[in-house]
């Protein structure tokens, strides 16, 4: 129990405020969810049993000298998060539709009815159809995603790929660097000398850590704001470029112009890092290979160079340093083939050059992108002379061409040298370090001499992989076994005493919406995608059936419809680009029973069959998402008990798995098969799930994770849990070895900020592309199809119809999602219920004022909502903020049911190095910016 000192001279002094500050425990807390990138260190206090409030710990240490530390770290959603466990929408006890779903009628049950009904759903989906008929959608929610995690590999369900489902995968930056994820810690941004705002709002979603901008300006940076809209950063930069819509690619090949124009590129970086110096045959479009110079014996992946006054030089694919040989970087050149015939190469960058000086100087560019030609040269002449760091958030992602925007961003950086140095590079998401939570699921006993039997089979598969190819780096190797192990877990030494902890499957959701939710339908609405495509999607859609590209990842497919539904962290309705107007006529009448298990009524929920309790933060012990741009594991302990009946999730499933043994029993049923092929007994699935019951203790649950870890390396030797309940959070020391933390491609080095790509421009180390290279000329014969080989710009499609006005999206401040809409701090600072804004003069020519109810609508669906008129936004513009539930709109309909949830057909491309699937990766994701729509004054009553 922990006091405070009283001063004697106010000993009698009491009343409301001082009552607040007492306390009788505090603990430390932190948010796993996805604010990403989280990890606020949080104190948490409690008296009688409840949580009366929390506060920043300001407790982090300075990392490096003369960078300012990241302390206070939070902001008004984590500052009022205790508002949440006691507010009237938290749900307490486990309830059970007593209408139809979606009619807002429930009874309230007991935990054993309720686990009982579903267990019998899940043995009937089981025995009639398969185990991967019971699907999951996927979360980074960490609370929830362990118990969710374990239940699928135990039992062997099927997940939704989470990077499919909410779409933060930056493709173009995949697509560049065979990886999405390089992301700087968030002090290294203090040493920038250009920060662009691109695609990013920091003001609203980097609150806890955005002094690092206002620090680095401080510092001397200039900041730069791009955005179509005047959003709330504008206020803190130097400059404000107006863009339109969609027009980025234009924009940002035009600065890339500028720098080839002036000679004002780096140009050794170009020839080391990129793929510029790669010849290209003229003829065909195709990269020359080693399998045309060679009849026997060549590697189709053997790329090459050009050397002056000698001719042919093989690009190696083991180190991208030239030491010391010039690479030709225009000309025209002849090479004799195999065959005996001549052809003509030319270098990646010539071919580029000529499309920029065609299509993408500064005065062509105005047309598109509205920005003028004199901004455009400014610009680029300070990238070029800057250490720049571009801070792109999570939204040119959602435009259908998003690709194709971060793939200029990319080349921006490229043209100026701007990555693998601190102060410089772009940024998605990485999760990371915790090597041990993998690893604890993975062992077949507690201990240390189990998990060395989990280690020891990781670094042998790693040292044959190397083995087989020379070339590869750890990083490269690590990724091509998690290649081929995609979409299917197996036993392998996963096991509890020689019982098989047999896998579930996974894949990515598109799958799931194109065969069971309608959405074939809606992709093939030519008109809807880019029609300048010379096919149809199905035609692309089929082709990659065809030729295997997602074997076994194709799932499921329509003859193996979904029957039980488990939401668990996320919140489908509301998550997916189409909402309840997609899912609830196609997918919906095929699940006979949806189980949503949240803290209070989500749009899912309220279309569920089942509604489950769970344990909010500060109820149970979680951690937060582990990533470089803080570096820390950050604990978020236990601090009471959760009101009424609710449960933590791994408690939920361990019940639930117990009740399905006993449905089981009661049925003389003892094995099944699962869909992935591994057999299974009813009776032993609880004690392994529970490891021999050694993971029903929360705290040795969690003491073994952090303990593994350790034994990775990745934290310091010792930590445990008792050393997080003393510190709070610890400093990562490693990478591990899981795909995302290897991507960062740098030096984890004590007392210094952290920006990746280091091992790349410092040791030359490839990139895991096809090319080894950053790769912006791809020639799978899909882009080279779609005329997209090299970056261009391509105009948004008309999604959702032929309208005039184009509504985007952005988080917004006051909720992370919607989970924070109905607390009561959180009310008081914005309009109460939600909103969209609009341009004045798109208001007056439709006789809308403020606060006016409109209509919104398009050729799916229309919502009504209140509007707020802005000058900050563009004409032609409306900005739906995300994170509004569906419930808070007249007939729960809000802003994504006008969502068609087109994907761009390039994202089934397959079978061409890089192009393949990996969690969380390569895979067709949906679109949600800039969708058109038209709105009006809603009409009355």
């Amino acid at each position: 129990m922990t006091s405070i000192e009283t001063n004697p001279r106010r000993a009698n002094v009491s009343g409301p405020y001082r009552d607040r500050q007492e306390w009788d425990s505090v603990h430390w807390g932190t948010h796993c969810v996805d604010c990403y990138p989280g990890d606020c260190p949080i104190r948490v206090y409690v008296k009688d049993g409840k949580v009366v409030r929390e506060e920043q710990s300001g407790t982090i240490a300075t990392v490096e000298e003369g960078v300012p530390d990241f302390n206070p770290m939070g902001c008004q959603k984590g500052a009022s998060w205790s508002k949440s466990l006691y507010g009237p929408d938290r749900v307490q006890y486990p309830l059970k539709r007593a209408g139809e779903r979606g009619e807002g009628k429930w009874e309230r049950i007991s935990w054993d009815q309720a686990l009982t009904e579903i267990a019998t759903s899940m043995v009937d989906a089981i025995e009639n159809e398969g185990s991967a008929s019971i699907v999951q959608e996927g979360t980074p929610e960490g609370g929830g995603s362990m118990g969710a995690g374990r239940f699928r590999s135990v039992v062997g369900t099927h997940i939704l790929d989470l990077q499919g489902s909410f779409n933060d995968f930056s493709i173009g930056l995949y697509e560049t660097f065979g990886k999405f994820s390089p992301t700087s810690s968030a002090d290294d941004w203090f040493k920038s000398e250009l920060i662009l705002f691109w695609h990013m709002n920091p003001v609203f979603t980097r609150i806890s850590l955005y002094h690092f901008l206002a620090e680095a300006r401080y510092n001397g940076a200039e900041i730069v704001n791009i955005s179509p809209d005047i959003n709330a950063s504008h206020t803190h930069a130097d400059y404000q470029v107006p863009i339109n819509g969609a027009a980025d690619p234009a924009f940002g090949l035009a600065l890339v112009q500028v720098m080839f124009e002036e000679g004002i590129a780096d140009w050794k970086f170009l020839k080391e890092q990129t793929d510029m110096g790669y010849l290209v045959r003229l003829d065909t479009k195709r990269y020359l290979r080693q399998t045309d110079l060679e009849s026997q014996g060549g590697r189709e992946d053997q790329l090459y160079q050009w050397v002056p006054n000698k001719g042919l030089k093989l690009a190696d694919r083991a180190n991208m340093f030239l030491k010391g040989v010039d690479i030709a970087l225009e000309g025209v050149f002849d090479v004799t083939l195999a065959d005996g015939t001549t052809v003509q190469v030319t270098p990646v960058y010539s071919l580029l050059k000529k499309s920029l000086d065609t299509d993408y100087t500064p005065e062509k560019q105005q047309a598109i992108s509205g920005v003028h030609p004199d901004t455009i040269r400014m610009l680029a002449r300070k990238i070029a002379t800057k250490r720049t760091n571009i801070m792109l958030g999570y939204n040119a992602c959602k435009f259908y061409h998003g690709d194709l925007i971060e793939r200029v961003m990319a080349l921006v950086l490229a043209a100026s040298g701007n990555w693998g140095k601190h102060g410089t590079g772009i940024r998605c998401w990485a999760a990371a370090m915790n090597d041990g939570q993998a690893i604890a699921m993975a062992k077949p006993g507690p201990g240390a001499a189990n998990s060395e039997i989990v280690l020891a089979a990781r670094d042998a598969a790693v040292a044959a992989w190397k083995k087989m190819d020379p070339t590869a780096t750890t990083e490269i190797a690590v990724r091509e076994i998690a290649k081929k192990m995609a979409g299917q877990e197996r036993g392998g030494i996963n096991r509890t005493d020689q019982t098989l902890v047999g896998g579930g499957s996974s894949a990515p959701p598109a799958f799931w919406w194109y065969w069971q939710a309608g959405y074939k339908e809606r992709w093939n609405t030519r008109e809807w995608g880019d029609e300048s495509l010379p096919r149809e999607f199905d035609e692309y859609f089929n082709e990659a059936l065809e030729k295997g590209w997602w074997q076994g990842l194709d799932q499921p497919r329509p003859e193996n419809p979904p029957r039980v539904l488990i939401e668990c962290g996320g919140n489908t309705l509301r998550r997916t680009r189409g909402g309840k107007a997609a899912l609830l006529p196609t997918l919906w009448p095929k699940l006979r029973t949806i189980v949503t298990m949240d803290f209070r009524m989500s749009q899912t929920a309220l279309y569920a069959d089942y509604f489950l309790p769970v344990a909010q933060h500060y109820e149970k012990i979680t951690f937060g998402m582990p990533t470089p741009h803080v570096m820390n594991l950050t604990l978020g302990d236990k601090a009471a008990e959760p009101p009424g009946e609710a449960k933590d999730e791994w408690s939920i499933f361990h019940n639930l798995i117990r009740k399905i043994a006993e449905v089981a029993e009661s049925r003389g049923l003892e094995s099944y098969t699962a869909s992935n092929g591994v057999p299974r007994r009813y009776d032993e699935l609880a004690r392994v799930y529970s490891m021999n019951g050694y993971f029903d203790n929360e705290d040795s649950r969690l003491d073994e994770i952090i303990r593994d870890s350790a034994l990775a390396g990745t934290l310091p030797m010792g930590t445990n849990l008792r050393v997080m309940r003393e510190k709070g959070h610890v400093r990562f020391i490693d990478w591990g070895l899981a795909p995302m933390g290897l991507s960062q491609a740098s030096p984890l080095v004590p007392n210094k900020t952290h920006v990746p790509f280091r091992d790349h421009t410092e040791r030359g180390d490839p990139f895991p592309t096809y090319a080894r290279r950053a790769q912006f000329y791809i020639d799978h014969p899909w882009f080279l199809e779609a005329g997209e080989e090299l970056p261009v710009w391509k105009p948004n499609p008309n999604m959702g119809g032929d309208y005039p006005i184009g509504m985007t999206s952005g988080h917004n401040r006051w909720s992370i999602h919607t989970m924070n809409q109905a607390n009561e701090v959180i009310l008081g600072t914005h309009r109460g219920e939600p909103f969209v804004e609009v341009n004045p003069g798109d208001a007056a020519a439709r006789g809308v004022k403020d606060d006016d109810l409109i209509r919104i609508y398009n050729d799916l669906a229309s919502f009504e909502v209140r509007v707020k008129i802005s000058p900050s936004v563009k004409p032609n513009q409306l900005v739906s903020y995300n994170g509004w539930a569906g419930f808070q709109y007249s007939d729960w309909s809000g802003a994504n049911e006008l969502e068609p949830g087109m994907v761009k057909w390039i994202g089934f491309a397959g079978g061409y190095g890089h192009l393949q699937h990996l969690g969380a990766e390569w895979q067709p994701v949906p679109c949600d910016r800039w969708i058109r729509c038209d709105f009006e004054k809603a009409p009355a009553g």
